[in-house]
């Protein structure tokens, strides 16, 4: 047993569910800019309305223009809430089968979920900034289990590297 760490095993896979913590200066940015977003997207809507009911003679090309401007927005706020939800989550689910490794940060019943293929992960490290687990996925570090203990980071790691990475060099990354 490792102390903040639960294990569910299955005959199709390893489900890890870790703590997770909150970086509450990011997500008070985030939450603040999706707000901003938010009044942007809604008051977009209501400009878009009004040009189009006022009668003038350029409504047409202002609301195509208005638009391209939401949909340009709307875009960014895909992005902006995925990184809203990251920093929200306070939990984090890794899923290990034969061929993937899925790292869930779950918000409610939505979240962000990433998706590894396990032939070109390497060996779980341990980070040393931020200090944490980590992962090599291409030339992309994926850190998770943060909030552990220095105790209960090694035995997982440990145990990972013996299940899904055997006789696979631990990357010198500390």
């Amino acid at each position: 047993m490792i102390s903040g760490v639960h294990f569910e095993q299955t005959p199709e896979r390893l489900k890890i569910v870790l703590a997770a913590r909150r970086k509450w200066p990011f997500l008070l940015l985030y939450s603040a800019l999706v707000l901003v977003w938010l009044v942007m997207m809604i008051g977009g809507f209501v400009y878009l309305i009004q040009i189009v009911r006022s009668g003038a003679g350029y409504r047409f090309v202002f609301a195509v223009m208005i638009l391209v401007l939401l949909a340009i927005l709307y875009r960014f706020g895909r992005f902006l809430l995925r990184q809203w939800a990251t920093y929200l989550s306070n939990r984090e689910i890794l899923f290990f089968n034969n061929e993937e490794l899925i790292v869930r940060r779950p918000v409610s019943i939505w979240g962000n979920t990433d998706v590894y293929g396990l032939e070109h992960a390497s060996a779980i490290y341990r980070s040393g900034n931020p200090p944490a687990l980590a992962f090599d996925y291409g030339y992309r570090h994926i850190y998770f289990g943060e909030a552990l203990s220095a105790e209960s980071r090694q035995a997982l790691k440990q145990y990972l590297n013996q299940q899904y990475f055997p006789g696979q060099a631990e990357p010198n990354k500390a």
